[in-house]
């Protein structure tokens, strides 16, 4: 009986530090964002390069709701001269599911010119694209394009291995499964954590490098 009572108290005292870890490292990485949210394009400094992240598009390859608010303040950025190249990146490891004819498909049907549309197609999650935008693009100063429930991760990967950075909310209206993603984002800010902190992992794929001077070859339109 000793001993289990003993397990039983080494197994809550664990919990506890776990609880208390956990607690610490999402401070630590939303301290990277206060006072940082954009929320107009007009708040911007005119900037070479936006990124959008990457979201869940439909059967027909359209956007979802969370990827066509991102585009869309995206293009915002982009008509008003903001910006004035756009890099995607997105999930197209699986004929059945190509994020890409949805996102770049949009982009030109909205008037950004296929000649400042680049694709990164080779993402695993956020770290891999930020680490890819830099030493893939040879980005150095870049918008983010996202909803606050990760923008707050994202930009406290980029200040904390690269540099600074400017970020832009794309949160235009109440998202069907908004709640379970911030719940998700507090275990995704532990990964972050470790991948920045701990580990300084590398992109599984990582080669020759696009020269943003000069439009991409790989873009072809249907």
């Amino acid at each position: 009986m000793k001993k289990i009572i003993i397990i039983l108290k080494c197994w809550w005292i664990m919990t506890i530090l776990w609880v208390i870890a956990i607690l610490l490292i999402n401070l630590y990485v939303l301290s990277f964002s206060k006072d940082k949210i954009l929320t107009d394009v007009w708040q911007l400094e005119q900037t070479e390069v936006g990124l959008v992240f990457w979201a869940k598009v439909k059967k027909d390859f359209s956007p979802s709701d969370i990827l066509k608010d991102r585009l869309k303040v995206a293009i915002q950025a982009y008509k008003s001269w903001k910006i004035k190249k756009i890099i995607v990146s997105w999930d197209n490891s699986r004929e059945e599911y190509d994020e890409t004819t949805g996102m770049r498909d949009y982009l030109i049907k909205n008037d950004v010119h296929i000649d400042h549309i680049y694709l990164d197609y080779a993402w695993f999650d956020t770290y891999d694209t930020l680490f890819r935008a830099k030493e893939l693009f040879g980005v150095e100063e870049v918008v983010l394009f996202t909803q606050d429930f990760h923008l707050k991760r994202a930009n406290y990967i980029w200040q904390r291995v690269w540099l600074d950075t400017i970020w832009v909310s794309t949160n235009l209206q109440k998202y069907i499964h908004e709640d379970y993603y911030n719940r998700r984002e507090v275990l995704a800010r532990v990964k972050a954590f470790l991948d920045v902190e701990l580990m300084s992992s590398n992109p599984k794929f990582l080669w020759d490098k696009i020269d943003m001077s000069e439009p991409q070859k790989e873009i072809s339109i249907k």
